[in-house]
């Protein structure tokens, strides 16, 4: 079963929510952390970029007002092999900030999402995760992103950006076997932005690579963290945070900036996301309406099922599947009444994600769906659950 079947729907939130007094015992957290050298510490500290936005967090901390810390990203941001939720990176930064600002009420919300990209968590970052009004956020996706998804990331990071608190973020890049990631596209939407960046892959790989130390003492598969992995991306995140804290009571950051343009698109900036359960199609020929073990709701139909149509409003749009059709020849698409096409004609699907158009006037569309024959071949094609469709490029009156 995928990932996005296992989770909650879109539209609910996905994030956990810890709440709480000071962690025990949390010097003794991060010395856990050795042998990790100055070395390794200093070459994760990839750019400080501009520490302006910290400084408003900073000062709100100092106040001894609320903070809340927010993470999305994958399986590791889940907390994925660490043996307590205190023991993930995550729980790490928690309790660093608990530490250097014990007055405060200060919370975390994780919208990690196992299985899931970049794009994914553009759709879904505005009901699991900002929706909470985060004040600063570690975005982690670059074990689950490739170079094609520059569109995507970017859009995610400029909605964070985009929020009337002006929310710091950070960039963490993991790695997969043999020292993998994708920290070259983000990292260049990273330096744009001028935030802050942190590369697990950079400490640690040169070192695994040489003998020095062992993959399993940091990654129990090929790609996810033990709790020394979780304990070192932690450090390497919390050592960041020193430098913002020590540069900020040193006075060395300006004021805020107004965001950039984009550098790819701004189109996954301006989302509005409808699961199965927020829409109503159309036009329908045989698709109804399921839920799975969850009840987590979506529209299926199966090889003798007709068309299903839904109107939406953008210049894009993504459709969202539960999990990715068994055979892409076999399910068809087509925007605005024109000619069918099959989802094996795009470029890049995101595993359960679709891009079926992009670049159109912004304004109200139809998308429909229909399988390509009802011969034997089509009969004996798995079930198709569709989980939901977002609008990109949303803009102007709707």
């Amino acid at each position: 079963m995928s990932a996005i079947s296992q989770s909650t729907s879109i539209s609910r939130r996905t994030a956990a929510l810890v709440l709480g007094s000071c962690l025990v015992g949390t010097p003794k957290l991060f010395a856990s952390t050795n042998p990790l050298s100055p070395e390794i510490i200093a070459r994760s500290q990839l750019s400080t970029g501009d520490l302006a936005r910290f400084s408003n967090v900073f000062a709100k901390a100092r106040r001894g007002e609320p903070i809340t810390i927010g993470v999305i990203g994958g399986s590791i941001t889940v907390g994925a092999f660490a043996t307590t939720p205190q023991n993930s990176y995550s729980g790490r930064l928690l309790a660093w900030w608990r530490e250097h600002f014990p007055r405060c009420d200060i919370r975390l919300i994780n919208a990690g999402l196992g299985g899931t990209g970049s794009m994914y968590g553009a759709l879904r970052a505005q009901n699991d995760l900002l929706s909470s009004i985060p004040d600063f956020v570690v975005v982690e996706f670059a074990v689950n992103d490739n170079w094609t998804d520059g569109e995507a990331f970017e859009g995610l990071i400029r909605q964070i950006l985009a929020q009337p608190n002006f929310p710091a973020v950070l960039l963490l890049f993991m790695m997969w076997e043999k020292g993998g990631n994708d920290q070259e596209m983000q990292a260049k939407i990273g330096a744009h932005y001028r935030l802050p960046m942190v590369s697990f892959r950079d400490a640690l790989w040169p070192e695994i690579a040489a003998g020095h130390l062992k993959w399993s003492d940091y990654i129990v598969d090929n790609v996810h963290p033990t709790d020394a992995g979780h304990a070192a991306a932690g450090r390497f995140v919390t050592t960041m945070c020193d430098t913002a804290l020590n540069s900020v009571s040193a006075g060395k950051p300006g004021s805020l900036s107004a965001l950039p343009s984009p550098l790819h698109s701004a189109a996954f900036q301006h989302i509005v996301w409808r699961d199965a359960a927020a829409f109503d199609p159309i036009e329908n020929e045989g698709w109804r309406r399921v839920f799975d073990e969850k009840n987590i709701p979506a529209w299926g139909g199966a090889g003798t099922a007709g068309r299903i149509a839904f109107d939406w409003y953008g210049s894009g749009v993504v459709a969202v599947f539960t999990a990715p059709p068994d055979d892409l020849r076999r399910i068809q698409f087509c925007i605005d009444g024109a000619a069918f096409q099959t989802l094996a004609a795009l470029e890049q699907p995101k595993r359960q994600l679709f891009v079926l158009a992009q670049n159109l006037a912004p304004a109200r569309h139809t998308v429909e769906l229909r399988f390509a024959d009802s011969d034997a071949a089509v009969s004996a094609t798995g079930p198709v659950r569709l989980l939901g469709l977002a609008g990109i490029g949303v803009t102007g009156e709707r």
